[in-house]
């Protein structure tokens, strides 16, 4: 079996996910979500929302059924937009620390990088916006109409058509088993980030390997 550095160095495009891969922004999800469940009186349980909304992908329909609530998903989605771009209009959303270095050594080996992510274009390049430092990212595919959220593979299947990659020749970084399971149905290998709030979680879909933002960047180093 080959070994990630091996993998990667066959590669000539990475699809990076963007909330709590690319970008540290998992957690003001979270206080947009808790801030739109609030309005109709209910209180997320931190420690089930980042299993069921960020890893597995049962969201808003899942918190309603396990609660019993009254309100829909439509109600709950266009108030967490609301509060989520608030939130992110000043600045606070951060990518993880590596992150420009990786992409800087990627670029090195020649190998391109582009978000492909369930968040909407639109919300990804208001936190780009703000970063002091400017990243290497080819392009942006967020979710639009037409496509289904992962662990569907639509979003990866129309950045590898729109980019004329073929999926051997691309590599998927996610922090979600609805990742994996959506890059394992685009037929692309993939790496499982870990980080503070994947470390306890854990997945049948295939990865290469769940390593850290570090560890990814020493693999990187590695490669001549």
């Amino acid at each position: 079996m080959k070994s990630i550095a091996e993998v990667i160095a066959t590669k000539k495009l990475i699809l990076w996910d963007f909330d709590g891969c690319f970008c540290d922004s998992e957690p003001i999800h979270c206080q947009a979500y808790t801030r739109a469940f609030a309005e109709y009186g209910h209180t997320i349980n931190k420690a089930e929302y980042f299993e069921t909304f960020t890893h597995t992908g049962g969201g808003i329909a899942k918190e309603i059924e396990n609660y019993n609530l009254t309100c829909n998903s439509e109600e709950i989605r266009i108030a967490k937009a609301k509060y989520y771009w608030e939130l992110i209009s000043n600045g606070q959303a951060k990518l993880f620390p590596e992150i420009s270095e990786i992409l800087l050594k990627l670029q090195q080996l020649n190998i391109k990088s582009v978000i492909a992510s369930n968040s909407s274009k639109k919300e990804i390049e208001l936190i780009l916006s703000h970063l002091t430092e400017k990243v290497s990212i080819e392009k942006i595919f967020g979710l639009q109409p037409g496509l289904r959220k992962k662990p569907f593979p639509d979003i990866f299947n129309h950045a590898l058509s729109t980019l004329e990659i073929s999926p051997k020749d691309a590599l998927v970084i996610e922090d979600s088993e609805r990742g994996l399971l959506a890059a394992r149905d685009a037929q692309c290998d993939a790496i499982w980030v870990k980080t503070y709030l994947t470390e306890d979680f854990n997945s049948n879909a295939p990865h290469l390997g769940k390593i850290t933002h570090g560890e990814l960047l020493a693999v990187l180093n590695n490669i001549v």
